[in-house]
């Protein structure tokens, strides 16, 4: 419903622009919306005869929702082919550490490229739907899950990686997000998300469903106009930080009929280095709600990436919550993933992002065995007999491992580093 609502708040934004007569209408309709049933006369006759002279947007809102709603034009799935947004004019930055762009030519300068290599980048003037391979910025690769349904990940090439990472290192990392984020934040990490649930009687677990690709460009629109910057550069950041998927790629078909219609349109790409960042800022106003329902209810919450976490330890029955909590994400925009929702008490053993939180932060059992069973293997039989997924470099690997075990228990990673040092 939240889609459908910003389809028709947008397509609303373009009829405005239009004079108010049957052929400019048809025309706008023609030019900006795809996958409409050729029944377009029809909806701009009922238009007008509603609305002989234009009205206000919200109302306007309203009829293209109610129209569209009663004739199934949601299904198949209608979508626009460019963005209208109108200008809004800022006094000042909302803060003093971002960069001051006013312009198209000053953000090429901020980028040190030509405009013309801003425009291609930013894909400003060709559709990318359809383009040729070199003509690409994005490169796509699957990751298999636990559930035996495929992730897509959208990796930008190097020339818009690097713009991606400006954008994040020299915007985005000034940028103000919730005290519940956990994920993707200096200081910040999965240690200090469980060590908030440490020691309680229940603890409630929910996962947002593909939430990068649930995020839309309207939201990262919105979240560079409201740092201050003018239409122009906005709508140059959100191209270079969106991506819209390439329609005839061969990958797209293994993904679920979902997952399809949410590329369909400008997202946040999961590969990206700018998107972690952006998805934080985009969940502010969910984290601020989830907040202040915890507060209600006696619990604490944060989260880390996509990953909801409460608990607390008021014995009540529970069975409301996870309705609650799924009704609020979708108000925002987002689906709870409920085949990995969970309500773990204190006779469970109670795992957060890999961490065992039942009375402190500590290392998973079942991990801390594996990774050792590993380090016995290399004294055996050599570091190349363990290393199954061709780390280019497996002994800083293994290092790495230990030195993530000894972040949540001294001890025992100071048993591993002491098998490390012994393999030859």
């Amino acid at each position: 419903m939240n889609t459908q609502l910003n389809f028709c708040r947008q397509l609303a934004e373009w009829l405005v622009q239009y004079q108010w007569h049957f052929t400019p209408l048809l025309s706008a309709i023609i030019e900006h919306v795809e996958g409409i049933p050729e029944q377009e006369n029809e909806f701009i006759d009922a238009l007008l005869i509603s609305y002989p002279t234009q009205p206000d947007k919200g109302s306007l809102t309203e009829f293209i929702l109610s129209y569209f709603t009663d004739r199934q034009w949601f299904y198949p799935q209608v979508r626009l082919k460019d963005i209208c947004i109108q200008e809004k004019v800022y006094k000042s930055l909302v803060n003093k550490n971002l960069p001051v762009i006013e312009s198209g030519k000053e953000l090429s300068a901020f980028f040190g490229i030509t405009n013309n290599e801003l425009n291609w980048l930013a894909q400003k003037y060709r559709l990318q739907v359809r383009q040729p391979e070199h003509l690409r910025h994005y490169h796509y690769s699957l990751h298999k899950k636990r559930d035996g349904n495929y992730r897509l990940l959208e990796s930008p090439k190097r020339r818009l990686k690097s713009l991606q990472r400006q954008i994040n290192n020299r915007i985005l990392n000034h940028c103000k997000v919730h005290q519940a984020a956990h994920g993707f934040i200096k200081k910040n990490n999965c240690k200090t998300h469980a060590a908030i649930h440490t020691n309680k009687k229940f603890l409630f677990v929910f996962d947002l469903q593909q939430c990068f690709q649930s995020i839309q460009w309207h939201q990262i629109y919105s979240i560079f106009s409201n740092l201050g910057y003018s239409r122009e550069v906005s709508y140059y950041l959100t191209k270079i930080c969106t991506h819209q998927n390439y329609a005839n790629h061969p990958l797209l078909y293994k993904l679920d009929s979902l997952q399809q219609s949410r590329l369909k349109t400008r997202h946040l790409p999961q590969g990206a280095p700018s998107s972690p960042a952006l998805s934080n800022l985009v969940l502010y106003h969910l984290d601020k709600r989830l907040t202040g329902l915890a507060k209600k209810l006696h619990l604490e919450y944060s989260r880390y990436a996509d990953d909801l976490a409460f608990s607390g330890n008021q014995q009540r029955c529970w069975k409301f919550f996870e309705p609650l909590v799924g009704a609020i994400c979708l108000e925002e925009g987002f689906q709870l993933n409920h085949r990995k929702s969970r309500i773990l008490k204190t006779a469970q053993r109670q795992k957060l992002t890999g961490i065992v939180v039942n009375q402190k932060v500590n290392i998973d059992r079942r991990y801390y065995d594996q990774l050792k069973a590993t380090l016995h293997n290399c004294q055996r039989h050599g570091l190349s007999s363990q290393n199954r997924f061709n780390h280019p470099d497996f002994r800083a690997h293994l290092l790495g491992c230990i030195q993530y075990v000894k972040s949540l228990n001294s001890n025992k990673g100071e048993k591993l580093y002491q098998l490390f040092q012994s393999i030859p």
